[in-house]
């Protein structure tokens, strides 16, 4: 009896083996696929980093652990990511990327970019691993969104004589970097020159402000705000944002010319009240002379 549990004991123990070195990872090493972006949203013809993490979670399932007795291992032979129409994969193979122990994970690093009409929405790659002693494929599809909208701009509160008050919002799925606001108006200029926000995460708002002078203080003219900003490390420019600005005359303003210009227009009248009492005079003088 003692003799027939050994042997079922051994026949076990070599059937084990036996099914390591034949495809077991199917069911006792599992390969988990895990992704990011960077962009985590694409605009489009935005570039973007994807990593893409190959894990063995054997050890989840009690493999390679002490009380098994045995470590287990699984090669990674070859990935491959495809692109579609709209997303571009730049870099899509990878060669003989080696052994995955458990517990043990790899990051592979993919080139993509998204061209400039895509459209807004959440795209599949598909991502296909060769792994095992008998190279088996696992495939899964690895999402990307892209969001087509922009920073929004919009006025705060009516203009005050000198300012403009503006909020700049960020409706998008993701954080932006390097927001900065330019203002544009002929004949004016602002202080600050452009507005330095930096960084924005979503659904963030900035209220900022801008002192506005002119030559012409009178003058209404149209005002032009637009901004810059960086998804990643893409460049982008919000459409422009405008509204009518009119500055308002007044005693001391910040426009530096309502104060010279009463100056002048009382000068002017003193001058001609003297002018015209100058000849008021020289008529009576005459008409006298001439009486005489």
């Amino acid at each position: 009896m003692r003799k027939f549990k050994i042997v079922m004991l051994l026949t076990l123990l070599l059937s084990g083996i036996s099914l390591c070195a034949v495809g077991s990872y199917i069911y006792y090493m599992p390969v988990e696929i895990d992704s990011s972006l960077s962009p985590e949203v694409l605009m489009p013809g935005d570039a973007a980093l994807l990593a893409i993490t190959i894990k063995n979670g054997g050890a989840e399932y009690g493999v390679g652990e002490e009380t098994s007795g045995m470590t287990l291992s699984t090669p990674v032979n070859k990935t491959v990511l495809k692109g579609t129409e709209d997303i571009r994969v730049l870099n899509g193979e990878h060669s003989n990327v080696g052994m995955i122990g458990p517990k043990d994970e790899v990051v592979l690093y993919y080139n993509i970019a998204a061209n400039d009409s895509i459209a807004d929405g959440t795209y599949f790659l598909e991502f296909c691993v060769t792994a095992g002693y008998d190279s088996v494929d696992i495939c899964r599809q690895i999402p990307i969104k892209v969001d087509c909208g922009t920073l929004s701009l919009s006025r705060a509160e009516l203009p005050e004589t000198g300012k403009i008050s503006l909020d700049v919002a960020n409706p998008r799925q993701n954080t932006l970097n390097a927001v900065t606001i330019i203002p544009e108006a002929r004949g004016f200029e602002f202080s600050p020159e452009k507005y330095y926000v930096g960084t924005m995460k979503p659904d963030e708002i900035f209220t900022i402000e801008f002192d506005l002078s002119t030559e012409q203080p009178s003058a209404a003219e149209n005002v032009t705000f637009r901004s810059v900003f960086k998804n990643g490390d893409n460049w982008h420019e919000s459409q422009p944002y405008s509204m009518i600005y009119k500055a308002a005359s007044r005693p001391g303003g910040k426009d530096g010319g309502s104060s010279s210009n009463a100056g002048l227009s009382t000068t002017t009248a003193a001058i001609l009240v003297l002018f015209a009492g100058s000849i008021v005079g020289a008529y009576v003088w005459r008409r006298r002379k001439g009486r005489a």
